[in-house]
């Protein structure tokens, strides 16, 4: 020991082993280094004969919950022998009528917009306006009537409307409307019905004062 209490520095004797002989020890030697190398490259190699699959994304898919009400399910048969053919196009197989074709495109009287399939009250005649874009337009439809699905078909992607009780094909729906709700329904004519005010008041029953 020192005066000022400090061990003084030893020698290290020849064959004795450091924190820093130690490290050196630890470290590969270049023939490990080359070993090393070779199992890298060996891995490399494995790792390009390796395939990722990638699954494709589905044309349709849902956005809305399934509901627990009944659906209406027809064979093929049925709904070709209710519907004309139009209609079966447009509602059983996704199609689509021409712009400013549809007999409800500048149709404005007051009642109810329904489903052709099913006769479901999709729309109030006070949601309807003219969108200039050749097909009927709805800014709101009644309340778990419509289901919505990702549409990926043509090359873009929409979002597809179909009548929640049927299946149905509508048409498709845009964040492009006017307020309050600023959607845009836009729905083919073939893929309704109307019912008159008139028709709706005379087939609810007169309530009793």
């Amino acid at each position: 020991m020192t005066g000022c209490g400090v061990k003084q520095a030893t020698s290290i004797e020849p064959g004795t082993t450091d924190e820093n002989s130690a490290l050196n020890d630890s470290l590969p030697s270049p023939e490990n280094e080359n070993n090393s190398n070779e199992s890298t490259t060996s891995v490399s190699k494995t790792n390009t004969n390796l395939v990722v699959k990638i699954k494709p994304q589905p044309q349709f898919e849902p956005i809305t919950k399934p509901q627990s009400s009944k659906k209406i399910v027809k064979t093929d048969a049925e709904w070709r022998a209710i519907l004309n053919p139009e209609e079966y196009r447009i509602l059983r197989q996704k199609g689509t009528e021409r712009a400013f074709t549809g007999k409800f495109d500048h149709h404005f009287k007051e009642g109810t917009y329904t489903c052709k399939g099913c006769g479901t009250a999709l729309f109030d005649s006070t949601t309807k306006y003219d969108s200039g874009c050749g097909w009927p337009a709805f800014f709101k439809a009644n309340e778990n009537t419509i289901d919505e699905t990702i549409d990926r078909s043509y090359g873009m992607i929409r979002t597809e409307i179909t009548c929640k009780k049927c299946d149905g094909h509508l048409g498709h729906v845009f964040n492009d409307g006017p307020n309050p709700t600023g959607i845009r329904y836009c729905v083919n004519s073939a893929s309704m019905g109307f019912i008159p005010a008139e028709e709706n008041k005379q087939s609810k029953p007169e309530q009793k004062k």
